[in-house]
C-alpha cells in the first residue's frame, strides 16, 4: 500500500506543494505535484520533484564527525563521534576562545538552506546575541541584503513590496528570470504563468537584462537589452524623463511623500543622452518607455537578483521604488503592494559595528562577507572561531582562494550540513542535519510576500537517516555547549515557540494550521492595496523618504562609477552570474537528475561575435582570468548574451570535496574565484557583494 503525506518544497520561495508518496514500511517512493492544493493548482518544478536524490544519497552524512588531520590540508580526514563527545569537545573549545579573548572572537555564517526551515531560521537569526558576538555574516549579502537596507531608509522598516502580477497592465523586471529562478522576495508557485496572462488580458511585460532570458517569449515579452550593472542609470533617466513629462504625480508625492526635490536633483544629471552609451540603449528607446510608463494604467516594477549584485544594488533599489511611488503605482491596484500575513515591526536605530577593517551598519544584523577573510587576518582582535549554519562560503562567497588561506588561521570551524562540502572539509567538526522531508515545517518565510497568501503546515514525511538532527536542535545544543542557553523557555515545544508567536500575530495558531484541511490555510481576500501605505510605512512623520541622507555619499560615487564606465574599453568582457533551472546555489551539485548533458559542468559562456574576436572556438578550454583570480574552464556559445557580456553558473567548482562523490568528479569552475574581496568590492550602504558586472579576460588555455 501507498500512503500520501502533503508537503511542500523548501529548496527556493515558491515552496511549491507536494505530494510525498511513502510505502508501508516509511520510504519516500516518489515526489509528485500537489494537483489538489487551493493555490498552486498542481505546479512544481523538477528541482522539488527529484528531491529524493538527496534524501537518498549514499553521500549524505549520518553521524557527527570530527577532523583528524591538520586543516592546513585542504581535504580533511573525518572520523564518526557521537553528539555527546561532539557537543563536549566544541563546547570546551568555544568556551576557552570566548574566556580567553572575548565573544567577538566567535562569528556565524548562515547560509541559505536555514532560511528555508522555520523553526532553524528563528535561533539562527538571533545566535549572534546569544553568543555576544558582532560578527554575524550569511548568504544574503551575496543575493538580496541591499533591498532590505534601501527599505529601512525610504520606508523605516525592512520589509518591501511585491508586483502585482494579477492585476498589473505593465511589468518592468530589471535583471529577474522567474522562469529558472521562479521569482525572488515575491512568492508565486508559477509565475511564468502570471506573467503570460498579463499579456493575454492586453497588458505588456518587459524584461532589463544583459541576455535574453529564457522567460521572454512570445507569449510573455521581450527583452530590452542592457549593459551589466548599468540598471541604475536606466531607472535614473527614465525617472528624469517622467519628471520632463510631467508623469510625477505631485498631489501623492507631496501627501505621502519628502525630500523629493532631493530625487528630481539627483536624476536630472542623468537624461537619457547621457546614459544611453553606457546603458546600451537608445536614448530614443528610453524616452519612449518613459512615455509607456507614464501612459499605462497601472505598471509595476520588480528588480531581481541580476541588479542586487552589482555595485550599486541599494540605490538601484530606492530608484525602482521611487518609479513606483512618484507614477501612483505604490499601494495601487496593478502596481505595488505589500500583501497580509505579516507583521512589520518598528525598526529600532542601528549602531555601526566597529571591526578592525573599518566601520559598518549591519543589515539585518549581518556584516559584509566580504571582510569575512579580512577580520580572520587582522592582526589585532581578529575572529578566531566560525560556526557555520548550513553555508558553504567557500564556493558561494567571493574570492574562494584569499578565503580558504583565512580558514586556516582559525582555531576551530564548527559546521552543519546534509553533505562534507568543500567548506565542511575544512570544519573541524561537521554536524549532520535532517533535510526538509525528514522534519516538521512550516511556510513562515513566504507569509507577507504571497500574491495569494497562504499558511501551509507540514509533517515529517520519513524518519531520518542515521543521526541526522534538525538544525534548530544542533543550534541550541550548541549554545547550551558554551554556556549561552537560548531563550525557548519549554523544551518541550520542540522549537515551535517563536513560530507560534509570529502566527498569533496574524490572528492564527499552530493549532488551527495543523488541523486544517491538508494543514493548509489559505487567507481570507482583504483590500491589501489601500492599505499597504498605512502598513509599510513607518517613518515618524509617516512619508516615504523620496531622498534618504544616508544615501548621500553613495550618490556621490555613482557619477565616478559613470565616468568610469563611460572610458572603459568597448573591447572589455564582463561577466554575470547565469541562472539554470539545474543548480540552486551550491545545494544540488551532487545530485543527479542536476548534473546531466550541458548542466553536468558549467563552461564560460560567450558570444560567438566575441569570441571570433579572439580567435577561440566553440568547446575550446579557456583560462579566465583578472586582477582577483583565475580560473580554467570550456568555452560555450551562446548567442542569447549581449556582445561584451559572458556568463558562468555559479554553485560549481568543489575541488576538495572527496566526499561528494558527483560534484567532484566533475567539479566544473568556482567563477566566484574571479571576484573581488576587501575593501572596494561591497556596496557600503548595505555590505552586498559585488558579483555581477566585474571583468575579465579570456584567453586559449595552453
Amino acid at each position: 500500500m501507498t500512503s500520501i503525506t502533503k508537503t511542500f518544497c523548501r529548496i527556493c520561495d515558491p515552496h511549491c506543494p507536494l505530494d510525498a508518496h511513502v510505502d508501508d514500511d516509511g520510504n519516500l517512493l516518489s515526489l509528485k505535484p500537489d494537483k489538489a492544493h487551493p493555490v498552486s493548482k498542481g505546479y512544481a518544478c523538477h528541482k522539488g520533484l527529484k528531491f529524493d536524490q538527496v534524501n537518498q544519497d549514499p553521500d549524505r552524512l549520518n553521524d557527527p564527525q570530527r577532523r583528524t588531520n591538520s586543516r592546513q590540508q585542504d581535504v580533511g580526514e573525518f572520523e564518526d563521534i557521537s553528539w555527546d563527545e561532539a557537543f563536549a569537545e566544541i563546547g570546551k573549545k568555544l568556551t576557552a576562545i570566548i574566556n580567553e579573548h572575548g565573544p567577538d572572537a566567535v562569528a556565524t555564517y548562515m547560509g541559505n538552506p536555514v532560511v528555508l526551515n522555520s523553526r532553524a531560521l528563528a535561533l539562527a537569526a538571533t545566535i549572534r546575541d546569544i553568543i555576544g558576538t558582532k560578527y554575524s555574516f550569511s548568504a544574503s549579502t551575496q543575493d538580496t541584503i541591499n533591498k532590505f537596507a534601501a527599505a529601512l531608509h525610504i520606508y523605516g522598516g525592512n520589509e518591501v513590496t511585491i508586483p502585482d502580477l494579477k492585476n498589473t497592465d505593465f511589468l518592468i523586471n530589471f535583471g529577474s528570470n522567474p522562469r529558472v529562478s521562479r521569482g525572488t522576495i515575491y512568492y508565486e508557485p508559477n509565475p511564468m504563468e502570471g506573467l503570460k496572462k498579463i499579456k493575454a488580458r492586453g497588458g505588456r511585460v518587459l524584461f532589463v537584462n544583459p541576455r535574453k532570458i529564457e522567460s521572454a517569449t512570445k507569449d510573455t515579452g521581450d527583452v530590452l537589452l542592457v549593459k551589466p550593472d548599468t540598471d541604475i542609470y536606466l531607472m535614473a533617466a527614465l525617472l528624469c524623463e517622467l519628471d520632463k513629462l510631467g508623469a510625477f504625480q505631485d498631489e501623492i508625492i507631496a501627501r505621502q511623500g519628502k525630500h523629493i526635490e532631493g530625487l528630481r536633483a539627483f536624476v536630472s544629471r542623468y537624461p537619457a543622452d547621457r546614459v544611453a552609451d553606457v546603458v546600451g540603449v537608445s536614448a530614443e528607446t528610453i524616452v519612449q518607455l518613459a512615455k509607456d510608463i507614464a501612459a499605462a494604467k497601472s505598471v509595476a516594477f520588480h528588480m531581481g537578483t541580476g541588479v542586487n549584485q552589482g555595485r550599486q544594488g541599494t540605490l538601484a533599489f530606492w530608484l525602482l521604488n521611487m518609479l513606483t511611488f512618484v507614477t501612483g503605482n505604490f499601494g495601487r491596484k496593478g502596481g505595488s503592494y505589500k500583501p497580509m500575513g505579516s507583521v512589520v515591526p518598528e525598526q529600532a536605530p542601528i549602531e555601526p559595528v566597529e571591526t578592525p577593517v573599518g566601520s559598518f551598519i549591519p543589515v539585518l544584523g549581518d556584516l559584509p562577507g566580504n571582510i569575512l577573510a579580512d577580520v580572520i587576518n587582522a592582526p589585532e582582535r581578529p575572529i578566531r572561531a566560525l560556526i557555520n549554519l548550513s553555508g558553504n562560503p567557500l564556493i558561494t562567497m567571493s574570492g574562494e582562494d584569499k578565503l580558504r588561506d583565512a580558514f586556516k588561521k582559525l582555531d576551530v570551524i564548527v559546521s552543519i550540513d546534509l553533505y562534507r562540502s568543500d567548506t565542511c572539509e575544512m570544519s573541524d567538526y561537521v554536524l549532520p542535519a535532517t533535510d526538509w522531508l525528514e522534519r516538521e515545517d512550516i511556510n513562515v518565510v513566504q507569509i507577507g510576500g504571497q500574491l495569494k497568501p497562504y499558511v501551509q503546515y507540514t509533517p515529517r514525511v520519513v524518519e531520518p537517516a542515521g543521526n541526522r538532527k534538525n538544525d534548530w536542535w544542533i543550534i541550541s545544543q550548541l549554545c547550551e555547549a558554551i554556556g549561552k542557553p537560548t531563550p525557548l523557555s519549554d523544551p518541550d515545544k520542540d522549537g515551535w515557540e517563536i513560530i507560534e508567536m509570529g502566527l498569533q500575530a496574524i490572528g492564527l495558531s499552530l493549532a488551527e494550521v495543523k488541523s486544517a484541511p491538508d494543514g493548509t490555510l489559505v487567507l481570507p481576500e482583504v483590500e491589501e492595496h489601500a492599505t499597504t501605505f498605512e502598513r509599510l510605512v513607518l517613518h515618524k512623520d509617516k512619508k516615504i523618504d523620496c531622498c534618504p541622507a544616508f544615501f548621500e555619499e553613495a550618490m556621490a560615487k555613482t557619477e565616478d562609477i559613470l565616468e568610469q564606465l563611460s572610458s572603459e574599453s568597448g573591447e572589455a568582457l564582463k561577466l554575470i552570474s547565469l541562472r539554470t533551472r539545474n543548480m540552486h546555489n551550491s545545494w544540488l551539485t551532487n545530485m543527479p537528475q542536476m548534473r546531466k548533458g550541458r548542466y553536468a559542468t558549467n563552461g564560460l559562456n560567450m558570444h560567438p561575435d566575441d569570441a571570433e574576436k579572439r580567435g577561440l572556438e566553440n568547446g575550446q578550454k579557456i583560462r579566465v582570468f583578472n586582477d582577483h583570480g583565475q580560473i580554467e574552464t570550456e568555452l560555450v556559445f551562446n548567442d542569447t548574451l549581449r556582445p561584451g557580456v559572458v556568463a558562468m553558473t555559479h554553485g560549481y567548482g568543489h575541488r576538495h570535496a572527496p566526499a561528494l562523490s558527483l560534484a567532484s568528479q566533475n567539479p566544473g569552475a568556482n567563477s566566484n574565484r574571479l571576484l573581488p574581496v576587501g575593501s572596494g568590492s561591497f556596496e557600503k550602504l548595505s555590505g552586498m557583494s559585488w558579483m555581477n558586472g566585474v571583468v575579465v579576460e579570456v584567453a586559449a588555455w595552453s
